[in-house]
């Protein structure tokens, strides 16, 4: 996190540093820089603030549901399963009215409403490996049959779509998941130079020259995150004031940029980088984005699991 980048938060501080409270912020890795994290964050708001990090959906499921947090930053995969456990409180409850995003970001199967979650950031699934750009598979149907070894994405939820479409075509239907017969579960092929996984971890993870990187121009699986508010939040209207700051157009920029993620807020891209908007692995062109799909959760009986 630069310099700069740290002082726009410095506001959260200004809003309600008259009234401490346990501010406690649950994130997935590399969202927020380390040092804002756990220095930076601590020492505007002595100890009446922590932060958490967790690795993949399942931990920061089980996270939520065994200790309290104030605000927690969760892919769209999560938010179904946790409404359905009634784990998620209305943002009405936090937020006077609602967060800017784009209209295409908002009002999809897991909150229609957008009740319980606000979108502040995304990447597609994708495919890489060493060499040049024809020399790495650049097509779903490229994987399919086996003829090229290549590790699937770490999540159960997401290999077993990605399956469903190699064996039946992307984008897979509720039906192809039922006769799905490859692996529903991450394939981990450690020798394959191939790899799949979301372009915002292949890039963090492989940011080395000769590494290219291929989202399907026929479409992809977008993964939206969103900030939501637990439950179990002890102050929901100081929630909703660091969220008010956190969608500051400046501040997400920054924040969505050093994550690798693509930004939902059209006013925020002023703050990210132009090496960034550039990239079409970052920001996928709108034609490309309109032909990706959610991998829907509800589709996965007998219950729905995070992944």
């Amino acid at each position: 996190m630069s310099a700069s980048a740290f002082f726009l938060l410095f506001p959260l501080c200004a809003l309600i540093g008259e009234a401490m409270f346990a501010l406690r912020i649950l994130t997935p890795q590399h969202l927020l820089a380390p040092s804002l994290l756990h220095e930076s964050l601590p020492s505007l708001f002595g100890s009446e603030i922590s932060g958490e990090v967790y690795g993949e959906n399942e931990e920061s499921a089980k996270m939520l549901s065994s200790r309290a947090a104030d605000l927690a930053a969760i892919p769209d995969t999560l938010i179904f399963p946790l409404r359905e456990t009634n784990q998620l409180l209305p943002l009405a409850a936090a937020l006077p009215s609602p967060l800017p995003a784009e209209p295409q970001f908002l009002h999809h199967y897991f909150d229609p409403a957008n009740q319980f979650s606000w979108p502040f950031g995304f990447t597609l699934l994708a495919i890489a490996g060493p060499g040049t750009p024809v020399e790495v598979p650049s097509h779903w149907k490229d994987l399919a049959g086996g003829r090229i070894p290549f590790r699937s994405p770490p999540s159960p939820i997401y290999a077993r779509f990605l399956f469903a479409a190699l064996e039946h075509g992307f984008p897979p239907s509720p039906g192809s998941l039922a006769r799905q017969a490859g692996p529903v579960v991450p394939r981990r092929e450690e020798n394959a130079r191939i790899e799949v996984d979301f372009s915002q971890r292949l890039q963090l993870r492989n940011a080395t020259p000769g590494w290219t990187i291929h989202i399907p121009p026929e479409g992809s699986w977008i993964r939206l995150f969103h900030w939501v508010i637990p439950r179990s939040c002890a102050n929901p209207k100081a929630a909703g004031t660091a969220l008010q700051v956190l969608y500051r157009p400046e501040v997400l920029g920054r924040i969505a940029s050093e994550a690798l993620l693509a930004v939902t807020a059209r006013d925020a891209r002023r703050a990210v980088p132009a090496e960034l908007l550039r990239n079409p692995n970052i920001y996928p062109s709108e034609s490309l984005l309109d032909r990706s799909v959610f991998a829907r959760v509800d589709w996965l009986a007998p219950s729905p699991t995070a992944g």
